[in-house]
């Protein structure tokens, strides 16, 4: 585990769509912000963004028609609901166009005006695409998020932003769900309103692909996600997470995008201890596949940690929890360059496929300097195997306590219908590895207890060392073959580019040995905090 130094500014000036207002608009005793929020006026009238838009022709705004689910949408279900959006892309340092100033005193950097084209950076061809939800009750150009936007920008990403204008659909508290009779009273409205965001985001994404001034330097295999507070909740249910739909904690599915191929969650909504988001006991994130990071506070009541780490508990492939100590549900300045240095390495590792940044991703324990992060989550899934690659599978069997792993496939598959060998379920936990006859890496022996005077568990080591020959010259192990290749650890670490797979030994605790190889530091800690010696890296994973 490793602490890393927070990422240097993005490389790249940022320029941003047009979103030009007639402020003369705003009628005294309210605010643009108001507008910008979709919060109604006394009276309960709706009030959006596009009222103020005073170069309509420019502005992006995507509609959504929503579909007839009553469930879901309760009564605004068929009806179509505004959507707009500004893009803001990295964009050359000569970019001439200026600063677009709100009345709140941020600005909107080198922002188009009527009839300008984008001009994004020449560096490259295309750039990865960020979807961005902000939390309830704020919009893109609110608080901190418009600067969030331009860091995400300028570290290369175009970042594609509506105005959920949450109010217009429910206006309600995120913290008032823990009084019980609000939330009956209100849910189905509340229920609507988180129903809309992940559609609206879609939209958005469509409307902007749409448009061949920004398509065209579009990375459509590229699409990733960060979401604040009800945001992170938002990007879940786009990636299919099923969203509790009754007081009774049913849950539904609002939809499925498969563009989406990661997403980071700053203090993510998971719901209150007694309404979890996702359905009762979190059971509508069982079959959500994307790669997610959570990064959470431990003074958060809205959000609380406990029922984040719960939810996150549901997902199955690669997924990290961050927790920053004394930090509620905001935006933590001091924390800034924690919050940004994870999420751009998760992004950069996960929706741009970068091999460094995952490797970067899995090892990291922390940022210097900043706030106080610690990682309580950790696990990055093995991509894909290709050419030489296959993937390592853990099994775990209650019964006898033990752990084991095969390269095998029809092993694998053996293990799964649990019939001729039952008892064995999958961990959840992989790593990559090298085919038997693969021209790269070293010989990684499988041995097995030998029956009537050896433990009755497997053991896996290399020829490092000599460390296969000394076993195989135990009457203890019986060797059954050569399992699969794997890069050689070095003096207990592996290089740059590499996943070190930790082995530990359960000490003969229940009197039969038994090991783990794992790349998950915390699973590591995890276990050796049960009394299991940490024996240190022993293979080398490609991420």
């Amino acid at each position: 585990m490793e602490t890393v130094q927070p990422l240097a500014p993005g490389p790249y000036a940022v320029g941003c769509s047009d979103v030009a207002q007639d402020f003369s608009r705003v009628p005294a005793g309210a605010t643009a912000q108001d507008y910008w929020e979709g919060i109604p006026d006394g009276n309960g009238n709706s009030r959006y963004v596009t009222a103020l838009f005073s170069e309509s022709s420019s502005t992006i705004v995507a509609p959504v028609t929503l579909s007839g689910d009553g469930e879901l949408f309760g009564d605004f279900a068929g009806q179509t609901v505004d959507n707009a959006v500004i893009v803001c892309y990295p964009t050359d340092a000569s970019n001439p166009r200026p600063d677009y100033l709100l009345p709140t005193g941020r600005v909107v950097p080198h922002m188009q005006r009527a009839g300008d084209l984008p001009l994004f950076a020449s560096n490259a061809p295309t750039y990865p695409v960020l979807l961005f939800s902000h939390g309830l009750l704020g919009s893109p150009l609110s608080n901190d998020y418009i600067t969030a936007l331009a860091v995400f920008a300028s570290y290369g990403y175009v970042v594609l932003a509506p105005f959920h204008g949450d109010p217009r659909i429910a206006n309600v508290q995120l913290s008032n769900f823990s009084d019980v009779f609000y939330a009956i009273t209100h849910f189905r409205d509340y229920t609507a309103m988180q129903a809309v965001r992940p559609v609206e985001l879609e939209a958005a994404l469509n409307a902007v692909l749409a448009r061949p001034e920004y398509s065209a330097h579009l990375n459509t295999d590229a699409i990733g996600g960060f979401g604040a507070s009800l945001g992170g909740e938002s990007m879940l249910l786009m990636a299919g997470a099923q969203l509790t739909d009754s007081v009774g904690m049913s849950s539904k599915q609002v939809m499925y995008d498969a563009r989406l191929k990661a997403a980071v969650g700053y203090v993510p909504y998971f719901g209150q201890i007694i309404y979890p988001a996702f359905g009762r006991d979190h059971n509508g994130l069982n079959n959500v596949t994307i790669p997610f990071l959570g990064i959470g506070g431990t003074s958060d009541t809205t959000a609380p940690l406990s029922v984040t780490i719960q939810g996150m508990q549901h997902l199955t492939k690669t997924r990290q929890l961050v927790a920053l100590q004394g930090v509620g549900h905001m935006f933590d300045v001091a924390s800034s360059g924690d919050i940004f240095t994870w999420s751009v390495i998760f992004l950069n590792a996960n929706v741009v496929g970068d091999p460094l940044a995952r490797v970067a991703s899995a090892r990291m324990q922390q940022v210097a300097g900043g706030g106080d992060d610690v990682l309580l989550i950790d696990y990055t899934a093995p991509t894909p195997p290709v050419n030489d690659e296959q993937i390592v599978i853990e099994y775990y069997n209650g019964a006898l306590g033990h752990y084991f792993m095969t390269d095998d496939p029809a092993e694998a598959a053996m293990l799964d219908a649990g019939v001729i060998v039952p008892g064995w379920a999958r961990t959840g936990f992989e790593f990559k590895a090298y085919q038997v006859n693969a021209p790269v890496g070293v010989s990684v022996c499988r041995f097995f207890g030998t029956p009537g005077i050896g433990p009755n568990s497997h053991f896996y080591t290399t020829f490092i060392d000599g460390e296969c020959q000394k076993v195989m010259a135990n009457p203890d192990w019986t060797f059954e073959g050569i399992a699969f290749a794997a890069d050689a650890a070095a003096a207990g670490d592996c290089a740059a580019d590499r996943i070190p797979v930790v082995r530990l030994y359960n000490n003969g605790m229940g009197g039969q040995a038994n090991h783990r190889y794992l790349t998950s530091p915390i699973e590591v800690a995890s276990t050796a905090s049960r009394g299991w010696i940490v024996e240190g890296a022993v293979f080398c994973a490609r991420p």
